[in-house]
């Protein structure tokens, strides 16, 4: 007996499984970004700001150094906008210098005197001092101990100039500098207003590594969203966490290369710690300990006289940088190691 075969009518394909969980997916994501971004936003996490500075005609680009001191007479951006002169070389200018020994200053926007008039700086009151001798004042504001060592290497080398003595005003922050913590990062901007990354270095196997200037890209979308903004600082973070336990160990290494250099040509280095606060004590003892080991000349000058006018004591009266009142301290705790160890004579 011959029996139909019933065949069941077709039913729609249904939809692709992998289709449903992309738009699942891609809906999932897209309510959380929003929540972060909400969750952002009520934080008040602010939004990345890719800005020109617009008080940074004392300095110009460098290819090598991220930047150097420029040419002319600029006003400081703080306090009440005192002029500053910046020599064509890129000193600053000490007023008239005699013919006797040279002595170069290195260091930051402290031992460049930013923020006083030229006659006020610590620099153009040992000129007065030492009338004989030829002072040279190269600090330039944003420096730590590795730029500083890289300007003093292209002033002797480069430069042929051969100094008696080498003043290097040393400030704790400097560690932060040379290794490039993350503040500091946040802290530094290229001329196009992107995060910076300065020259720095970093311990690999016992040895120092260099990295040139470059500047840090901002994330797309990192300028309108304060997750983006948030999420990028997190990275940044993590990439650069073992910074700090570096601090001690290369500001000690870069150090001992500055008092190769500079004793190598026949000269004499000291070490003037100019300010000796900051966020860490602890790595600003052990470079100072590791200092003494090595022999090099160090004097710790930091204001401790009684002059209470902000006038004083600050850059304008108001200014984050050091008043006429603390150059003058720091001139006089000079003259008298200069005078000490015989090199006004």
């Amino acid at each position: 007996m011959l029996y139909n075969r019933v065949v069941p009518a077709a039913r729609p394909k249904p939809r692709s499984t992998a289709l449903l969980w992309l738009v699942t997916l891609a809906l999932t994501l897209l309510l959380a970004g929003l929540l972060g971004e909400g969750f952002a936003r009520l934080a008040k996490v602010p939004a990345f700001s890719v800005k020109a500075a617009d008080y940074i005609g004392w300095a110009k680009p460098d290819p090598v150094l991220g930047w150097r001191n420029n040419p002319g007479i600029h006003l400081a951006d703080e306090g009440s906008h005192n002029p500053m002169t910046i020599l064509p070389d890129g000193a600053r200018d000490t007023g008239p210098e005699g013919n006797g020994p040279t002595v170069l200053i290195v260091g930051c926007s402290f031992a460049e005197g930013y923020g006083v008039r030229d006659n006020e700086n610590f620099a153009w009151k040992l000129q007065e001092r030492f009338p004989q001798l030829r002072i040279r004042d190269y600090g330039v504001p944003g420096y730590g101990t590795y730029q500083s060592l890289m300007l003093l290497s292209e002033l002797m080398k480069g430069q042929g100039i051969h100094p008696a003595l080498v003043i290097y005003g040393f400030l704790p922050f400097h560690a932060d500098r040379n290794v490039l913590t993350y503040s500091m990062l946040e802290a530094f901007r290229s001329f196009g207003g992107q995060r910076f990354s300065p020259p720095h270095v970093e311990v690999k196997n016992g040895a120092l590594e260099e990295f040139p200037p470059f500047a840090v890209p901002a994330w797309p979308l990192e300028q309108r969203s304060a997750l983006v903004s948030l999420l990028h600082r997190a990275e940044l973070r993590v990439r650069l966490a073992d910074r700090p336990a570096q601090r001690a160990g290369v500001t000690t290494l870069l150090l001992d290369r500055m008092q190769t250099l500079v004793e190598g040509a026949g000269s004499k280095l000291l070490v003037a710690t100019l300010w000796d606060g900051g966020d860490d004590p602890q790595t600003y003892k052990a470079v100072t300990a590791n200092m003494t080991k090595a022999g090099i000349a160090q004097i710790d000058v930091t204001y401790a006289g009684s002059e209470t006018r902000p006038e004083r004591l600050h850059a304008g009266g108001t200014g984050s940088h050091p008043g006429p009142a603390v150059h003058d301290w720091w001139a006089d705790k000079l003259a008298a190691w200069i005078e000490a160890c015989g090199i006004a004579k």
